[in-house]
């Protein structure tokens, strides 16, 4: 219902009863009643035809859309099945997922309503002014009172003055740390030099090729070859050998070529170096027997590709059991290729 009033026409004021009579002769004024006119408003043509003619619109465009959506099922039945496979669940969700939406949406408008009404009264609370209030009169409280004056202190006692050492006859003076020795490394034990001539006369069962400096290694190698038969091994190792460290020629007349390679334990020959002797070794020193000889031992990929190339490897302890003369010589009949 919507309050108009006519336009042309003055509202109707409140205007007073006129008065009963009551017994006595006293009148009394009647109750004042309030007379408001009321109209129904009436809806205008033009709104109903708008909402006509959009709902017309949508029902033909769903029309439509329904129409083409009909013939594209037809054309793909593969594709609309799958489509409405997922369609199903999407609408089911909408539509159960609409109320939880409202509630929602009026949860979060009571929830700013609260937050704006709070906000307000916080304002409000701080833009009130301050009620003053009457305190009594009364003595300064210590706070009030000002600080007295530094003149004003009593003097005190001296304090007592610390000399260095100080000494009172109760403290024992500590005693002053001494420095570190400085650090100093563990010095390496020096590798042992041999000429040709000492190792061929020394006991080769019982020397340590590991504690062998690299060169002195590559003597012993070779002495290992003439006590063994090879007379004219020799070392011919250094800059520019291209892998060849010692040359010999077995007793049935094969040319040796052998590479060394003093290693500690925890290094082992790896792939490249046997690859890199592989390369010069057959074809620039014509070797018709190659072999790798370490104090340390070879990974798995170098001992394949000794195998493959017809490379022999001596480890360690092959090393050491041809010393001790409990194993072959590389180019003995128990030698194998690895």
């Amino acid at each position: 219902m919507i309050d108009e009033v006519t336009p042309g026409r003055e509202p109707l004021a409140e205007e007073p009863l006129p008065a009963r009579e009551v017994r006595g002769g006293a009148r009394r004024p009647r109750r004042v009643r309030r007379v408001r006119r009321m109209r129904r408003a009436r809806p205008t043509v033009r709104s109903g035809s708008l909402a006509v003619v959009l709902a017309a619109a949508l029902l033909t465009g769903l029309a439509l859309a329904f129409q083409g959506f009909a013939r594209w099922a037809g054309e793909h039945p593969g594709w609309a099945v799958l489509l409405g496979l997922v369609a199903v669940p999407v609408l089911y969700a909408l539509l159960r997922g609409m109320p939880h939406a409202r509630e929602l949406r009026r949860a979060a408008r009571a929830g700013m309503a609260e937050a704006e009404a709070e906000a307000d009264a916080l304002a409000a609370t701080r833009t009130a002014p301050p009620v003053p209030v009457d305190e009594p009169a009364g003595p300064p409280t210590h706070a009030q009172e000002p600080p007295p004056a530094a003149d004003t202190f009593p003097p005190g006692p001296e304090e007592p003055t610390l000399a260095a050492p100080f000494r009172d006859g109760r403290t024992a003076p500590l005693p002053e740390p001494e420095a570190p020795e400085p650090y100093a490394p563990e010095p390496e034990p020096e590798a042992a030099v041999l000429t040709a001539a000492e190792l061929d006369g020394a006991d080769l069962a019982t020397l340590d090729f590991a504690a062998l400096d690299p060169d002195t290694f590559e003597e012993a190698v070779a002495a290992l070859c003439r006590r063994d038969g090879c007379a004219d091994a020799e070392t011919v190792g250094g800059a520019g050998d291209l892998g060849a460290d010692v040359l010999a020629t077995a007793p049935d007349g094969r040319r040796v070529v052998i590479q060394c390679k003093r290693y500690g334990p925890e290094n082992k020959v790896g792939s490249q170096d046997l690859q890199r002797f592989g390369g010069t070794c057959w074809s620039v020193h014509g070797a018709q027997l190659a072999v790798l000889v370490t104090t340390s031992e070879f990974t798995a990929p170098a001992e394949e590709y000794a195998e493959s190339s017809g490379i022999r490897c001596v480890d360690g302890a092959d090393l050491a059991a041809w010393a001790e003369g409990t194993g072959p010589a590389p180019w003995g009949p128990g030698a194998t290729v690895r």
